[in-house]
């Protein structure tokens, strides 16, 4: 008799039990995964931010005060060389919305002639693209998330109505489909064609909500910000400068602290799993402690009664570790796309990684061996003509 065959015989005696707690360890092992692979996605996000070295510049008070579009030039003053700054962006909030449907899209009007140079690795324009959207006003760049959200294709007219006053119509022509994953959601268009059309409403144009840029070095982005600041102070335009991943820290917490909270849900359910498991591993004990005796007194020596005991638990959590991770790899493209669907989450993929897999079973291992411990160690302790008169 092996100890694989009287553990698999173990494990089948109590299907209903058995599955439930295969379950609990499924339920918290793929909440674990779907957590980890969150926060995986925003560490690839930072990193791609980190390297495109963007400064963002906004009023200090909020994003929502105007800029005049003039700090343009000032902002390029100060570095007149340039040794630290390589291109300037003006952007204004559109907020647009796509007629007839509640769905909004995070798009901005940016400053044309910089808009290649500042945002180049994330729109990846080609020569011909680029003359479109330099001779075209009414040119366009969409992320694919939104493009296959709305089944956009290049060359198509779209038409969006901002979502804040004056509460413009406009028509755009695709003239480019990013394929960064960080601007997946993101909708870019002329801020000149804006500002046109905000004259024609006798509304206020040449103003920007933030302004983009492209320094040169790493240094060179700290010391800008730092004088840009310093430029501005003390002037009904303060201006606030950080860098990009801090920048969208600030729409990250205005959807909530999304990552703390699954990362506490995981950890509650990690916390309930090893109390099911070793109120599982327990009770097996008590129901078994006759049938343990025998296998004493067939002469089972005591250190493979125990890896019996303890190798139960371990294979129950691996196994029910193994489903959650299966489920929540299939599940992992579908709430991704639902993800994608909130314009102020710049989510990538999740992707399930291979650190995250090793974790994951890593963590259930730990769990079912921790649970089935004492059990083991009780049954290591038990004594034969003891345990076969209590169970008689």
């Amino acid at each position: 008799m092996t100890s694989a065959h009287i553990l698999l015989r173990n494990l089948t005696r109590n299907p209903l039990r058995t599955t439930l707690t295969g379950a609990v360890f499924a339920l918290g092992i793929g909440t674990f995964v779907f957590a980890i692979s969150f926060v995986v996605a925003l560490i690839q996000i930072g990193q791609a931010n980190a390297r495109e070295m963007r400064l963002a510049v906004h009023h200090k008070t909020t994003i929502i005060n105007m800029l005049p579009e003039g700090m343009r030039r000032k902002i390029e003053a100060l570095d007149p060389d340039r040794r630290r700054l390589a291109a300037v962006c003006g952007m204004r909030w559109f907020g647009g919305q796509v007629p007839e449907t509640k769905s909004v899209v995070q798009s901005l009007a940016a400053d044309p002639d910089t808009f290649p140079l500042v945002y180049s690795a994330d729109v990846q324009f080609t020569r011909e693209e680029e003359e479109r959207w330099l001779r075209d006003r009414q040119a366009c760049v969409a992320g694919f998330g939104v493009a296959e959200r709305f089944g956009w294709k290049i060359g198509d007219k779209i038409t969006l109505k901002s979502s804040v006053p004056p509460y413009l119509e406009l028509d755009f022509h695709l003239v480019k489909i990013m394929q960064s994953r960080t601007r997946q959601n993101v909708f870019y268009f002329r801020r000149d064609y804006m500002d046109e059309s905000l004259l024609a409403e006798d509304a206020e144009a040449a103003l920007c909500n933030i302004f983009w840029i492209k320094c040169q070095s790493e240094e060179g982005m700290r010391s800008l910000q730092h004088d840009i600041d310093a430029a501005f102070a003390n002037s009904s335009d303060e201006t606030k400068s950080e860098d990009e991943n801090a920048f969208a820290a600030m729409f990250m917490q205005a959807s909530g602290n999304i990552p703390g909270l699954m990362n506490v849900m995981a950890m509650v359910l990690i916390f309930i799993i090893a109390l099911v498991a070793g109120n599982t591993m327990m009770m097996n004990i008590r129901e078994r402690t006759r049938e343990l005796a025998v296998l004493k007194a067939l002469g089972f020596p005591n250190p493979r009664v125990f890896l019996i005991v303890l190798g139960e638990s371990v294979l129950l959590a691996l196994l029910g570790a193994l489903s959650g991770v299966a489920v929540a790899t299939a599940l992992l493209p579908f709430v991704s796309g639902m993800l994608r669907k909130n314009p102020f989450l710049p989510l990538t993929f999740l992707e399930l990684k291979p650190a995250a897999l090793v974790v994951s079973i890593c963590i259930a291992v730990a769990i079912g061996a921790l649970a089935g411990l004492w059990p083991a160690f009780q049954a290591l302790r038990l004594r034969t003509v003891d345990a076969l008169r209590r169970a008689g």
